[in-house]
């Protein structure tokens, strides 16, 4: 009432119903924002609780030792020794048995916990997971579901068991040439894939890529960051190359991380101009290092970078770097017991 003769007082010009009318607009335009801020704040204390929740590093251990978890299948899942953890899961080894009773043996168990309602991200994750499935080199779904525990909500990832991570072969260390080469080539053939499935990446670095028991083959693995890219038919626009362009960059990194003691990659923001600038720190980088068999490489990303992203291109950039480099070759290992890569 105070702000209608308010407004009645400074608008004299202006009938009662002229006023009232304005009135009216401003109250409706006052409790749209004032409902506009409440969502904001609602979907910003959603957003800090899923953080908080997926936070899985600095929480307490899931589940114990021997737990036994089932699906609603009737597939269990014994629980054994915590593998490790990250920002999003936690993996543990796990016995494998199904419904039937048929020993499916030992799997890699990873565990997302997640607010009741908010499962929009782990049902993402099993999708692109299952659309990765005919990928060579990516590590094999086994089975996926959700389950209830101690009133929290939980999703499980069973995929199939491998050995040491590069990250842990890295370890206080550097590794050849030809192994760093191959690491490069295998990474960009996946990515291909993922490029002709709509699927990027996102978050390539050492501990994501595992070693068979005697590392003859090499796996991508944990698709938490990975979207399925939006595509874009005009070609010749900046957006089209970028969806793609931080995986081919993030191998760049990738290779920097194998032959120095940078051990975490540099993650550029989405921008064309924000690639080439972090990819020209790569090439001082190479320079100072004494690692030219990556140069053409990173030359022929940088080209890449204005234009369409091409794998094929990359890899053969990439084994021209050493000409007695052939990527059928075997990883070449060390003579210690357990072997590493050399």
């Amino acid at each position: 009432m105070i702000l209608f003769l308010y407004m009645q007082k400074h608008l004299e010009n202006s009938n009662w119903y002229e006023i009232l009318e304005i009135f009216i607009i401003y109250h409706d335009n006052n409790r749209l924002n004032r409902d506009t801020k409440k969502m904001d704040l609602l979907k910003q204390n959603s957003s800090l609780r899923k953080l908080c929740t997926m936070n899985a590093s600095d929480q307490d251990d899931y589940v114990r030792r021997g737990q036994i978890l089932l699906s609603g299948s009737g597939s269990k899942f014994e629980i054994g020794e915590k593998l490790g953890s990250g920002a999003f899961g936690q993996v543990y080894q796990s016995r494998y048995t199904k419904k039937n009773g048929t020993e499916e043996g030992i799997v890699a168990v990873k565990l997302v916990k997640y607010e009741e309602g908010e499962d929009a991200d782990v049902q993402r994750e099993r999708e692109i997971l299952n659309l990765c499935a005919p990928v060579e080199n990516v590590i094999t779904l086994k089975k996926a579901f959700t389950f209830i525990l101690d009133e929290q909500h939980f999703m499980l990832f069973a995929f199939e068991k491998y050995g040491l991570s590069l990250e842990s072969m890295l370890k206080d260390r550097i590794i050849n040439v030809p192994n760093t080469l191959k690491v490069g080539y295998i990474v960009l053939g996946i990515f291909e894939h993922l490029q002709k499935l709509g699927i990027v990446f996102r978050d390539l670095h050492p501990g994501q890529l595992l070693f068979c028991s005697d590392l003859v083959h090499m796996k991508l693995t944990d698709f938490g960051m990975a979207q399925q890219a939006k595509r874009n038919k005009n070609t010749t626009k900046e957006a089209n190359t970028y969806v793609y362009a931080f995986d081919a960059a993030s191998v760049a990194f990738l290779l920097v991380c194998c032959r120095t003691d940078a051990k975490v990659m540099d993650k550029p923001e989405l921008t064309t101009s924000a690639f080439v600038n972090e990819l020209r720190g790569v090439k001082d980088t190479l320079l100072q290092n004494n690692m030219m068999f990556a140069y053409e490489f990173v030359d022929e990303l940088t080209r890449q970078m204005r234009g369409n992203l091409s794998y094929a291109k990359l890899q053969r950039a990439l084994s021209a770097g050493l000409v007695t480099f052939d990527p059928d070759d075997k990883f070449i290992l060390t003579d210690s017991v357990p072997s590493m890569l050399a």
